[in-house]
């Protein structure tokens, strides 16, 4: 019986696209799979956890959230850092004032600057009741120096963090706002819009990825979901306004479109020169290749420079070569 029950619950999983079956070929050649967060793999199937198999509530938010890298948006809570790195700051500004009149007193007292000169001695001298000795005092400041600079290291990172793309987060506000998972002042985060950070990588914010991706939601269609969307992607939702694209085949159609661009700006400009010098018989073509190679510079810079994320140094370096 529960045999039964088991297959008929595979053949309805199948059926609605959370099991993706693997060919034979498939099989042979699956030998340690990678999935992606949300599949597991049960013997010749990969299962697709769906955006609408969690309940209502954060479950269902977090797999939304987790069910697209553009949707991986997050408070980094910058004014809680900056209070807090103000408050330990000032901590360690105070107990730096007591170290420095402790070794001021010391200085100032001739039979007690051997303490300065010695920790063994330091360590070792007697202090009136209640009194703090540099040896503690010295710990404390180790302890809130470290506690300072790891908060203050984590501040860095989370502002170094990309923040997200005004397509994905009007995504993540419709999604709130259509199907309601959150209480209001739970789903409140969304809204903070300059407090937001993503987790998606760099380059994945770039003009052409974007324009790419925007192209593919308004041509939406099976051609287009069958070429762009792999078995597991198309399983993570049964929600016909929820449109999903395998990353790798689009960063592989996006490198593909770079790859002709890049080709086109370097032969159409050798093309010219060699058309210019042909027919003018080298006369007063000096003039005429330094605007082609100019044109044909800018260009290259300008495609380097929007369709990717390479950064200033690499623009330059790549525009000089």
């Amino acid at each position: 019986m529960e045999a039964s029950d088991h297959s008929s619950k595979l053949a309805s999983e199948m059926e609605e696209g959370r099991i993706v079956t693997l060919s034979p070929c498939e099989k042979d050649a699956v030998v340690s799979p990678t999935l992606s967060s949300g599949t597991t793999f049960v013997g010749s199937t990969y299962t697709t956890r769906g955006v609408e198999d969690s309940p209502k509530g954060f479950p269902y938010v977090a797999s939304y959230l987790d069910s697209d890298d553009s949707f991986m948006i997050y408070r980094r809570f910058g004014f809680l850092h900056a209070r807090l790195l103000l408050n330990k700051q000032d901590e360690l500004r105070a107990l730096e004032s007591d170290l420095r009149a402790v070794d001021r007193q010391d200085w100032n007292d001739a039979s007690r600057r051997k303490y300065l000169k010695s920790r063994t001695k330091d360590n070792a001298r007697e202090l009136a009741a209640n009194a703090t000795s540099r040896k503690q005092l010295l710990e404390t400041i180790e302890k809130k120096t470290l506690e300072y600079g790891q908060l203050l290291l984590q501040a860095q990172q989370l502002v170094s963090l990309n923040r997200p793309a005004d397509r994905d987060h009007r995504s993540v506000i419709n999604m709130t706002e259509n199907h309601t998972p959150l209480f209001e002042a739970e789903a409140s985060f969304i809204y903070e819009k300059e407090d937001l950070i993503t987790l998606r990588p760099g380059r994945e914010t770039a003009f052409l990825d974007a324009f790419v991706e925007r192209m593919l939601q308004m041509c939406h269609c099976k051609p287009i979901q069958r070429l762009f969307c792999s078995k597991e992607t198309r399983a993570k939702s049964d929600d016909p306004n929820l449109h999903y694209f395998t990353r790798e085949r689009i960063n592989a159609f996006v490198t593909f479109i770079i790859t002709c661009f890049i080709l086109v700006v370097l032969i159409v400009p050798i093309w010219a020169l060699y058309h210019i010098t042909t027919n003018t018989n080298g006369s007063a073509t000096s003039p005429t290749c330094l605007g082609v190679l100019l044109v044909s510079t800018l260009i290259f810079s300008a495609i380097l420079s929007l369709f990717t994320k390479a950064r200033r140094h690499e623009i330059l370096a790549a525009a000089a070569g």
